[in-house]
């Protein structure tokens, strides 16, 4: 019987494993990848010690370390589960050894108190998996979880007259190197010794723990509340695939596989600013996007690019800078970076790290360059990428990649509102007409944002050309302008505008003015235009 539940029991967890690499691997991967570029772990001796700067310092560096494994296809997966596992087993024998204390002699129903144990090894692993599932939950909390545990085993075995003795010191211990696994430490020691029934040292061990964080937080300049949680951040969490949906698209975004961005936005498209802008710039990169702005409903013109304010989420701030950065202007792309990296853990990313080392080198800052590859050199997975880029050593794909980029920079600069970001793509088509991206996000931009006037006047300027038809969008615009400035035929012809557009015009406007058939027939015939959008669109 004794070996059956045994089977039964392995043959559980089996099962869980496998769900839990299965969901980590094929269902919330791009979470574990998101988490990877939050941090940037670096081979010095300087960074090294910088870990000794705050309690947890081992659960932190062995964090840190390990979530460097989460870069290989099925590391960050793998390496979870045996974490979570490996909880799971701690978890199992501490409760074993807490039951021991408790029952002096031979337990009756060993059964239950077996499937006890399992069963709730198995719902701290499930907790643990969930809390993983936030988006910049680091795996230092899972170790500082395991390391409390590990730590009650070795108060667990110390002899009986050094237990006052070992229990002030481990809890010390426990705080210095994981942080709040200390109170995990402690409901161990508590357990164990009402078991054993020796209250002074239960009581030793708990006023120590209690009073050792207050006792070091002024030290570590801590608030009393990270003092109390460090390093943890969460203490529930569930999955949100919507969130997970979104960081695919940027870390597809960031390597540049557009095709895919738009067909996912196309499939499943997140209503959303940001899932707008995602879906805005990959047909941007295509350059497709007047003919795919309307297919889609639009924010306005947040969906093109992302304000940076204080009411914006972290992963919106995080990701504003790729539109900036392939428009060509580097002075915004480098401050979105900047608040990037103050967003993430410990304000060190590794990919904005590369980004800000990518900003200056197409702007020709040696200097700076240098101080962000020199951090990249002393990692391990992102050396060989900064090694191709050092300054008189780029290889020639970098170089030819840097010669593309710097021919879309602004050649002048001005003083102007990050709020305004017309004006920087004026800039930048002033320095290169041939900007297709930037003269599609204007004239896109223009359009979201209602402004007819500012549309005609940056088409006329940037756009006409007078042997190219106008494409369907633009035309849909420019029909408006034209009809409210009550443009002659004679110019309206150089527009080259399609004679459907004006019929289609007509059959709208007539449709609009007497309202007899109603919004939802203008819908059906015209819901995807300019001219529906104009009349109809509201956004913030």
């Amino acid at each position: 019987m004794k070996s059956k539940h045994r089977i039964i029991a392995i043959s559980l967890v089996a099962l869980w494993t496998v769900a839990c690499f299965v969901f980590f691997q094929f269902f919330y991967k791009y979470h574990l990848v998101h988490r990877l570029d939050l941090q940037l772990f670096l081979y010095s001796q300087e960074y090294l010690c910088s870990y000794f700067h705050h309690p947890a310092w081992l659960a932190s560096l062995a964090g840190d370390f390990l979530t460097q494994f989460f870069y290989f296809e099925v590391g960050g997966s793998l390496l979870l589960v045996a974490l979570l596992l490996a909880l799971g087993l701690l978890f199992y024998l501490a409760m074993g050894k807490v039951l021991s204390a408790w029952m002096q002699n031979e337990p009756k129903h060993k059964s239950v108190w077996f499937w006890l144990r399992v069963l709730l090894s198995l719902c701290v692993m499930t907790w643990e998996a969930l809390r993983n599932c936030d988006i910049d939950y680091r795996l230092s909390s899972t170790i500082a979880f395991i390391g409390g545990i590990a730590l009650f085993f070795s108060f667990a075995y110390t002899p009986s007259r050094f237990r006052y003795i070992a229990g002030a010191a481990l809890a010390v211990l426990s705080y210095w190197m994981f942080g709040y696994g200390l109170w995990v430490f402690l409901l161990f020691v508590l357990l164990y010794e009402l078991g054993c029934r020796r209250y002074l040292s239960m009581l030793v061990c708990a006023i120590i723990a209690l009073t050792t964080p207050f006792a070091l937080r002024q030290s570590y300049y801590l608030t009393v509340k990270q003092a109390f949680l460090i390093p943890t951040n969460k203490f529930w969490s569930q999955p949100d695939f919507m969130i997970e949906k979104l960081l695919k698209l940027d870390v597809l975004s960031a390597s540049g596989q557009w095709n895919k961005v738009a067909v996912l936005t196309e499939n499943d498209y997140q209503k959303s600013g940001l899932g707008a802008y995602f879906y805005n710039l990959s047909h941007g990169m295509r350059g497709d996007l007047p003919d795919k702005l309307l297919s889609q409903p639009q924010p306005g013109p947040l969906g093109l690019l992302l304000p940076l304010n204080p009411k914006m989420s972290p992963l919106a701030i995080w990701s504003s800078n790729e539109a900036w950065f392939q428009l060509g202007d580097m002075t915004m792309a480098e401050h979105s970076a900047l608040l990037g990296m103050i967003f993430s853990a410990d304000h060190r990313s590794a990919r904005m790290v590369k980004r800000l080392a990518e900003i200056n080198m197409v702007n020709g800052d040696t200097t700076a360059v240098m101080k962000y590859l020199g951090m990249l050199q002393k990692t391990w997975l992102y050396k060989s990428w900064a090694d191709v880029r050092v300054p008189g050593r780029e290889s020639p794909a970098v170089k030819a990649w840097l010669e593309k980029k710097r021919s879309f920079v602004a050649k002048t600069d001005t003083l102007r509102d990050a709020v305004n970001p017309a004006m920087s793509l004026r800039i930048l088509l002033d320095s290169n007409k041939d900007n297709k991206l930037a003269m599609d996000y204007l004239l896109c931009y223009d359009m979201l944002a209602k402004d007819i006037d500012g549309f005609l006047s940056d088409y006329n300027k940037y756009k006409l050309s007078g042997h190219e038809p106008a494409e369907s969008v633009y035309a849909q615009a420019l029909l408006i302008a034209l009809a409210q400035h009550k443009t002659p035929a004679e110019e309206v012809k150089k527009y080259m505008i399609a004679p459907e557009f004006f019929s289609d015009f007509t059959n709208y406007t007539n449709l609009y003015e007497k309202n007899y058939l109603g919004r939802a027939y203008l819908v059906s015939q015209f819901g995807k235009t300019y001219w529906f959008y104009y009349h109809f669109a509201t956004f913030k």
